[in-house]
């Protein structure tokens, strides 16, 4: 199988959800935008859930590995949190905007592919435990259990990574989700003294 015809499946099906959302788009118009056969397209994917999920995988690997570049250039502790959070915010943000019908998606994957879900959110959960862990080191947090604390600020944040969320403007949320990082900080300190 090739990867640049999966990939072109991949992205021509993307285009035609967020346009005409996932229930009104057939696999014969797919393969049409990839100017291949109906049969062709299924020697490369069963149906269009298939395609479906395959797309949401990509899109969560760009989310994460965005949210994680954010990471790898900021300071340590909450200079890193700040800037994982709020990249992601600025993310799903643009993301929601760009991807109208996203919502059929969203249910699709959540119903019927939670495993998908819960493979990003263990995934970002450790990566918020590694700066939780520096953060101790340097002295910026005092002492407690990095990886229950990571999961707490993931959950305790996911408002900010909600599709159904993002329909307030950026600056809105991000000045929320600021205010919420400020009160987690208090939390999460070392005490002077």
């Amino acid at each position: 199988m090739s990867q640049s015809g999966k990939e072109r499946i991949v992205a021509a099906a993307r285009q035609r959800f967020s346009h005409y959302g996932y229930s009104k788009t057939t696999m014969a118009e797919i393969a049409a935008d990839c100017r291949m056969s109906v049969g062709n397209l299924y020697r490369f994917y069963d149906n269009k859930e298939e395609i479906a999920v395959e797309g949401a995988r990509g899109c969560l690997i760009l989310k994460a590995e965005v949210s994680e570049k954010a990471v790898a250039v900021a300071a340590a502790g909450m200079d890193a949190l700040r800037a994982y959070f709020i990249t992601r915010l600025r993310h799903m943000h643009a993301f929601v905007l760009e991807t109208p019908h996203m919502y059929e998606l969203v249910q699709l994957i959540s119903g019927k592919h939670a495993d998908l879900l819960v493979q990003f959110e263990q995934r970002a959960i450790a990566v918020l435990e590694t700066i939780l862990l520096a953060g101790i080191a340097a002295g910026e947090f005092r002492m407690f259990d990095a990886r229950q604390r990571a999961a707490d600020l993931f959950h305790a944040c996911n408002k900010y990574n909600m599709p159904i969320c993002m329909s307030d403007p950026v600056e809105s949320l991000e000045a929320e989700l600021n205010s919420l990082l400020d009160l987690l900080y208090d939390g999460l300190r070392a005490l002077d003294g």
